[in-house]
């Protein structure tokens, strides 16, 4: 940093033409490096379609000097995270670490961008990896519907392909394609390097040009085949097999370097990023039309879209679609409130601000700024153009590209409609096409009367109020963002089965109104400070996360404390939440990791409310009466057993003064704790299927665990990470060499109340069985061996250094905070994380193996497609009859959860 304490950038070229950006970053001991090179899937001939994402996949593979898997062992040795992503326009490479192991990050991605091998047996087994992800993506509906708008919008440019390919091209790829494209394209004109973190640049700069002196200059990527004009309306679809009806409209825009994106950008914020943002507070909230929407803007190095996205029942889809219409048509022709362009503004403002907390966001950024928009001080420029924007401009703008004719309208719908008669995917695309044509003819009628009339961390300070609430405060300076998290004990641990849902819905209520603000008034007030409020639950709590931009704390503050003291959960707003959490449920089954986990929860616990699924069920959750949610909330919620933490740019002094004049008069208060059912241990294996027509198979396979007060939960956690991390045993055999799953992990999770220990995984119906073999062979080899003096080193300081790096964020740290103090730890259980996980020996992991991983007490989960033999169809049919088929025997990603459910703190 310079004497003002500013951020150091340095931007130069080395002769090979490799462009390098540096960025000094000393708020943390981390440093991050990413190398763009500016070759995606666009970049493809159309028969080697999928190979740029080949390479995320087999660039770390090995090198002439590095082994298989000693790239990965190397990185994580260090404490550090490697990993790749591909996308139209790049491939990107990236590890973030310790900053004294700066020499290392260099020396590795030097070696994989030069000297890569490319074994063609690693070939073999990733070319399976990345079919099994192909099969992934074909049973994600959202991600289905997404690739075809953007083949309806990108009908000639390769944008409009998928950017791992397909299934026919990826079996096609051979070793040679690989080892050309890599001579080719991995030269010093098509590469970025991007170091964010705490370094000396000078000294960086010398260690950089002789890294990555060897590599040729070779040729820049060439021209892409463009996208012709778009003279009409264009409207396609499918059907498939999904509960929900996804809806997405795409608007032709210009490239990244136009000087309207800034405009465009405020379009997509109006239209659809927010609660309180027109799509969701007409289609969503005021109509129910959808039971969700939103907008983004796809800016690329070439032509992109402004793309409107909406799931939603398909009876609706008439209706929904006109809706979305007139809220697009609204822009060009209505004023758009001072207010309300202002809060646009400052919500992109403070997404530039917030991407600078982690240095592996801002080193993504950068990346991004250099490699495609061509300049790594475009955020100067768009920042200027943003400020300058007025609303008049936004009218122009919205009239000259949101027109009928720059629209392609894509909809995905169930095979079968609310009247369980097949649909009938024509006439609802003739339909849609009606309906979008009317509204294109009323917006050309007042385009054209419109033309005629118009001529153009260091320290944690830490209180206990008389009424038994604890404040928190870590002052933070290096940004100017606030974090808070207020959480009460509780979630789903005080549910039951008629209760089921309460708090899912109380989190969601939360913001919803107060004895003085409506819900519309409160989305108003967060957004137009650039903040986000949000109630969340979990297994374990229930409560409100809110983050601003330091100058907007106290009044943040002011808007949580009426949130969290007088919330009324009014009437209406209950039958708004309802709705959409009874259409969420119903789309749960289009989610077969959740299907896989709420059988393994069921299974796992016969008495425990950690059995139940955070959203309840369509019958528990149309049985909650507001005035239910009320004696519930009131009966087990106050501020008495309340903890906030707040950590951020603020004065601690002042954050305890607020609080006492907002809290200061709440009383001690004596409150209802529900008595928890114990579970027993289990004498007996359980198992349970459900079977689905889909192209994957995913299994939980589990046993009891542990809570957070528990020491076992630290060598749990070294074994997940030796069985799952990359280089694991489980990743090793499934993935690596057998190719078996696309997907495999293992993890430990606890609660106030005992959890689970698990493997999941993903894979072809076809290779399930001996997934599962593998899984039970290496379960049993480590309860019988154990583990390796070098995989709990590399396990511990792994854990060490991803627990550091997921610490950067404010709203982390608040998190860590809140949760640590109210479960009983203490609020230095954070801090400590790293000692205890040191203290794990060889030894007290074959002891946790040994003691939880008991096979007579395994418990899986298994969704697959029904199976062909006659005696399992119809064993699958009854099963169908049932919901699932549970049998007790001896024999053969994270937990997904609701998008409000707060993953409790480790």
């Amino acid at each position: 940093m310079d004497a003002e304490g500013r951020l150091r950038r340095v931007v130069f070229k080395l002769d090979n033409g490799l462009e390098v950006v540096l960025e000094e970053n000393h708020a943390a001991p981390v440093v991050a490096f990413q190398a763009w090179v500016k070759i995606g899937s666009a970049d493809e001939p159309p028969e080697l379609a999928g190979i740029a994402h080949m390479f995320e996949h087999m660039l770390f593979k090995g090198t002439k000097k590095r082994g298989v898997g000693q790239i990965a062992r190397e990185v994580e040795s260090a404490g550090g995270e490697i990993n790749a992503w591909t996308s139209h326009d790049e491939t990107v490479y990236h590890l973030v670490l310790a900053s004294r192991f700066f020499d290392t990050g260099l020396d590795i991605l030097a070696d994989t961008l030069m000297n890569s091998s490319f074994d063609a047996g690693e070939l073999e087994r990733e070319r399976n990896v990345v079919l099994e992800e192909i099969k992934q993506g074909i049973d994600d509906p959202e991600r289905q519907a997404g690739q075809g708008l953007f083949q309806t919008v990108f009908d000639v440019h390769p944008y409009g392909r998928p950017i791992i390919g397909s299934e026919s091209t990826v079996r096609k790829l051979r070793r040679d394609d690989i080892l050309a494209f890599f001579a080719h394209c991995y030269v010093g004109s098509n590469v970025t390097l991007v170091v964010v973190g705490d370094f000396d640049a000078d000294a960086a700069k010398k260690k950089i040009a002789l890294a990555f002196a060897a590599m040729p200059r070779g040729i820049a990527a060439g021209t892409r085949p463009a996208q012709p004009g778009q003279p009409s309306l264009r409207v396609a679809g499918r059907s498939r097999d999904v509960k929900e009806a996804q809806l997405l409209l795409g608007y032709r825009t210009p490239a990244i370097n136009h000087s309207d994106i800034a405009a465009l950008d405020l379009l997509a914020v109006l239209l659809g990023q927010g609660d309180s943002s027109r799509l969701n507070l007409e289609v969503v909230r005021n109509r129910q039309l959808a039971t969700s929407a939103s907008a983004y803007l796809f800016s690329a190095r070439d032509p992109g879209a402004l793309v409107i996205a909406a799931n939603l029942p398909a009876a609706r889809l008439d209706d929904a679609t006109r809706a979305m219409l007139d809220e697009v048509a609204r822009l060009a022709f209505e004023e758009i409130p001072a207010e309300e362009l202002a809060k646009a503004k400052t919500i992109l403002e403070s997404d530039r601000v917030f991407d600078k907390e982690t240095v592996q966001g801002y080193a993504r950024k950068l990346g991004f700024f250099s490699a495609i928009a061509g300049d790594p001080n475009f955020e100067e420029r768009y920042l200027a153009a943003l400020q300058k924007t007025t609303a008049a401009d936004l009218r122009r703008i919205a009239a000259e590209y949101l027109r009928p004719s720059h629209l392609s309208i894509y909809a995905q719908v169930p095979e079968r409609m609310a009247n369980k008669q097949p649909a009938k995917v024509d006439k609802v695309l003739a339909r849609l096409r009606a309906v979008a044509e009317s509204a294109g003819t009323r917006a050309n009628a007042r385009f054209a009367r419109a033309a005629a009339a118009t001529p153009d961390v260091d320290r944690v300070s830490r209180r206990v109020f008389p009424s038994g609430m604890k404040l928190l405060i870590l002052r933070d300076a290096s940004v100017p963002v606030v974090a808070l998290r207020a959480t009460w004990v509780g979630g789903l641990r005080y549910e039951d089965d008629r209760s089921n849902g309460i708090s899912n819905l109380l989190a969601g209520l939360l913001t919803h109104g107060t004895k003085t603000r409506s819900a519309e008034q409160i989305m108003n007030e967060v957004e137009g400070m650039a903040g986000a409020l949000t109630g969340y639950t979990g297994r374990n709590s229930l409560g409100l996360q809110a983050e601003f931009l330091s100058r907007y704390f106290e009044r943040g503050f002011d808007l949580v404390a009426d949130c969290l003291r007088n919330a009324t959960f009014p009437e209406d707003e209950l039958e708004k939440e309802r709705r959409v959490v009874l259409d969420d449920i119903r789309a749960q089954e289009d989610n077969l990791g959740q299907v896989a986990f709420r059988l393994f929860h069921a299974a796992m616990w016969g008495k425990h409310p950690y059995r139940l699924d955070l959203m309840g069920t369509a019958q528990s959750v149309a049985g909650l009466s507001r005035r239910k949610l009320l004696n519930h909330f009131h009966q087990r919620y106050s501020t008495s057993n309340l903890t906030i933490a707040v950590v951020g740019d603020v004065d601690p002094a002042r954050v305890r003064a607020k609080v006492a004049a907002l809290f200061g008069d709440s009383p001690e208060q004596t409150l209802e704790k529900p008595l928890v059912p114990s579970e027993p241990v289990r004498a007996e294996p359980a198992q349970v299927f459900k079977f689905m027509s889909k192209e994957q198979s995913h299994l939980v396979l589990g046993y009891q665990g542990v809570g957070f007060a528990s020491e076992d939960r630290f060598p749990l956690e070294v074994l997940a990470y030796v069985l799952s991390g990359q280089g694991g045993r489980l990743f090793t055999e499934i993935r690596e060499k057998r190719a078996l799953a696309y997907r495999v992990s293992a993890f430990s999770v606890e609660g106030l109340d005992p959890g689970y220990f698990a493997v999941y995984l993903a894979s072809s119906p076809e290779n399930l069985d001996e997934a599962i073999k593998v899984v039970r062979h290496e379960l049993r080899e480590v309860t019988q061996k154990g583990i390796t003096a070098e995989e709990l080193a590399r396990a511990q300081r792994y854990l060490i250094g991803v627990h550091a790096i997921g610490l950067q964020r404010k709203s982390a740290l608040a998190a860590a905070l809140a949760f640590h103090e109210a479960y009983g730890q203490g609020w230095k259980a954070y801090r400590q994380y790293g000692d205890y996980i040191m203290k794990v020996t060889v030894a007290d992991v074959a002891r946790v193996a040994r003691k939880y991983l008991d096979p007579s007490r395994e418990v899986s989960a298994i969704v697959k497609p029904p199976a062909e033999s006659p005696g399992a169809a119809r064993a699958a049919a009854r099963a169908g009859r049932a919901g699932i088929s549970v049998r007790t025997a001896g024999g053969p990603a994270a937990d997904p959860s609701h998008a409000r459910a707060e993953p409790d703190w480790k």
